[in-house]
């Protein structure tokens, strides 16, 4: 029996491409290796994509993960090649008996470990490989891997062994359903939405933390609907109703919990690797429910943002700080609101403007708003008389006003190389004796700025990944924002791209301000409301407000 098994291994091996005929040479009388080994033996032979082509299927069933065919099989070892087309993701498995082995990838693959303990099971990284990456595979590794890419095609090659000869080196793998909570053992692929027949039996599985959870059910949806587009849903699963489950608001309470767990008191960040992971698994899932929702990212950012912002941004910051700077301006300076016209740059929602007119007295016919965001604008007319409008183009031949005014550090995300300009604009649309107010961040506003924001009842959350860069000798703060909504009995998810703020040095906003006014200019810490002298940096709570009077 011994003798004919080497024959066939024999004549299969003649079959294979030098790459491959050197890995199963190298194999065939070794039993017990390690992953590093294996990976060193596949580095060796020096594997090319074209040497896998004979078992490329990339006409696999769609009710297929990915395809899957035997290359080699050895007594103790096999040598397969997948086939990934654009969108193919793995469900998250083990390889069943595998005692060793490695994983060669020849395109940008996706790829995820996890660990399981304790009765849970969370995400311990996950990244794109470089293709001809390798990666060993051990009897205990739990992983993941997929092709995100929208148009590119590309193969891998995978090696597991056993200690001793067996059937089916990757038989009984374990197949995480974290949908129900439960193991699938399979002895063929590990496939998302298996049909009953492929699952030999099933079993109590970890409990899956946030993250994990919410890419697995994004994976099973993007299958199950290229299997229903198809018609070959045999899974015995329901697409609404898969879709209705991993959207539910009861999921609200974990994604708390988790982000309690992972952020300080200051709500910081404190767990780079899991913050890293729920902002890509959220991602997926904004990408996701675009599709579902049969919608494109607008260009605007704000599209959905502008819904969320009063919640989740302007509230918060109108009770906590803006309320007091704009009591204390009209104290000290002696401004009555109701006597003058106001134009307020950089509107938003237009939710301060509201303040000021229920309580500092501003009249709605004098009272104005621009900002570049349509979806704000909208937002705003339904307070304020607001159009679409740019700082930069203010003309004073137009209108003129008795105050300016601009929150929430409108004028840092201005271009840069402008922003003495739109200071200079505001001035000449101020009447003499006039005032501009508004607020400002410091260069080191990034240790104050929290990775969390919550609105007031806890049903928006914004995810916020700040960094500084530098850029021809300016400085920068970029921050990726992610925001969730629970408002319609489901969660929403919505990215909200990349935005960048110019950190000028205090000083120069006071000069640009002192130049363009000619008048008084004051500086004030926005929270405690003490004046920020002539030779700070910056301030306790790194916002601050300039009071600025035009020469009469």
């Amino acid at each position: 029996m011994i003798e004919t098994k080497n024959k066939a291994g024999a004549a299969q091996n003649a079959k294979l491409p030098a790459s491959l005929q050197h890995i199963a040479n190298a194999l065939q009388n070794e039993k017990e290796l390690k992953p590093s080994t294996v990976s060193k033996i596949i580095k060796e032979a020096g594997v090319q994509p074209k040497d896998l082509e004979p078992w490329a299927d990339f006409d696999h069933p769609v009710a297929d993960s990915y395809g899957r065919k035997m290359a080699f099989k050895g007594g103790h070892f096999e040598i397969m090649v997948m086939s990934w087309r654009p969108g193919d993701f793995a469900a998250i498995h083990d390889h069943g008996h595998t005692q060793w082995g490695a994983v060669q990838i020849f395109g940008a693959a996706e790829h995820a470990t996890f660990r399981v303990e304790d009765g849970f099971i969370s995400t311990l990284a996950r990244w794109t490989v470089k293709p001809g990456d390798i990666i060993g595979v051990g009897h205990s590794l739990v992983h993941q891997m997929g092709n995100p890419s929208s148009d590119a095609f590309f193969l891998s090659l995978h090696v597991y062994g056993d200690v001793g000869d067996i059937e089916n080196v990757t038989g009984d793998a374990r197949v995480f359903d974290l949908e129900n909570n439960t193991v699938q053992r399979v002895d063929g692929g590990v496939f998302f939405a298996l049909p009953p027949g492929a699952v030999k039996r099933t079993e109590p599985g970890p409990t899956p933390d946030f993250p994990t959870r919410l890419r697995h059910m994004t994976e099973l949806i993007r299958r199950l609907r290229k299997m229903e587009s198809r018609g070959v849903n045999n899974s015995g699963k329901d697409l609404q109703a898969v879709v209705k489950d991993a959207f539910s608001e009861e999921y609200r309470p974990k994604l708390l919990r988790c982000l309690r767990a992972n952020t300080d008191e200051n709500d910081h960040q404190n767990n780079s690797i899991y913050w890293r992971t729920l902002n890509r698994e959220m991602q997926e899932t904004a990408k996701l429910q675009n599709i579902l929702k049969g919608q494109q990212r607008a260009a605007d950012h704000f599209h959905k943002y502008a819904e969320l912002y009063d919640a989740l941004i302007c509230q918060p910051c109108l009770d906590g700080f803006m309320r007091g700077y704009l009591l204390f301006f009209s104290k000290k300076y002696k401004v009555g609101f109701a006597e003058k016209t106001l134009i307020s740059l950089g509107c938003g929602t237009a939710l301060v403007e509201q303040f000021m007119m229920d309580e500092l007295g501003m009249k709605y016919e004098n009272l104005y708003g621009i900002d570049i965001s349509k979806a704000m604008v909208q937002e705003a007319n339904r307070r304020i008389q607001a159009d679409v409008g740019d700082v930069l183009t203010l003309d004073p031949s137009i209108r003129m006003w008795d105050l300016a005014f601009s929150g929430l550090n409108v004028f840092h995300y201005l271009d840069h190389a402008r922003l003495e300009e739109a200071i200079q604009k505001t001035a000449a649309i101020i009447k003499p004796g006039g005032y501009f107010i508004g607020d400002f961040i410091t260069p080191d506003h990034i240790r104050w700025y929290p990775n969390v924001v919550y609105s007031a009842d806890q049903k928006v959350i914004s995810l916020r990944t700040p960094r500084l860069i530098e850029e021809d000798g300016r400085m920068f703060q970029e921050s990726e924002i992610i925001n969730i909504g629970f408002l319609g009995g489901e969660m929403e998810v919505s990215y909200a791209g990349k935005h960048k703020r110019f950190l000028p040095p205090v000083n120069r906003i006071r000069n640009y301000f002192e130049k363009a006014f000619g008048g008084k200019v004051e500086l004030y810490d926005a929270h405690s409301l003490e004046v920020v002298p002539e030779w700070a940096d910056s301030c306790r709570s790194t916002r601050y407000v300039v009071v600025a009077q035009k020469r009469g």
